[in-house]
């Protein structure tokens, strides 16, 4: 029998969705990225100032805030249990590559802040609270400036 509808109710909307990325939805991603319709890279670079305008709007609409009300801690927990654990060596381990860049550019700088460091009094708490914050500031110069070693 033929039901003429103008809308597909939703159980029927979202079994179809699942079906055919089930069916076709690996081999058409695969396919797509091996074919990109340009370079996504420059595309990305050239997509700052949008970037930008989209996460200030972000911000000021807290649109962050209003995702995280609309989920709860058993929904987080689903997904990060039976989505993140089994990714998240397979991921890393991928990605090798990286890892290794991060940590040839980054080993000589932590190096050397750790020698200043080492070099510094420890006898007294004065001595140590000022190693402690000199460790921090320290810190807080190096993040990101490895990716400029590399």
């Amino acid at each position: 029998m033929v039901e003429i509808t103008r809308l597909t109710p939703p159980e029927q909307w979202v079994a179809k969705q699942i079906s055919t990325l089930k069916a076709v939805g690996e081999k058409n991603y695969r396919d797509g990225i091996a074919r990109p319709k340009k370079d996504p890279i420059k595309a990305g670079i050239e997509a700052e100032a949008k970037f930008a305008d989209s996460m200030r709007k972000v911000i000021e609409e807290e649109r962050r805030a209003q995702g995280l009300k609309s989920t709860n801690m058993d929904e987080w927990y689903a997904y990060a249990s039976e989505l993140g654990a089994p990714r998240l060596v397979q991921g890393v381990v991928k990605r090798q590559a990286k890892v290794t860049k991060f940590v040839s550019a980054f080993q000589p700088m932590l190096k050397s802040h750790l020698g200043k460091i080492d070099t510094m009094a420890d006898v007294s708490d004065a001595d140590r609270e000022a190693r402690m914050l000199e460790n921090l500031r320290g810190l807080k110069a190096m993040k990101g400036a490895w990716k400029k070693n590399y």
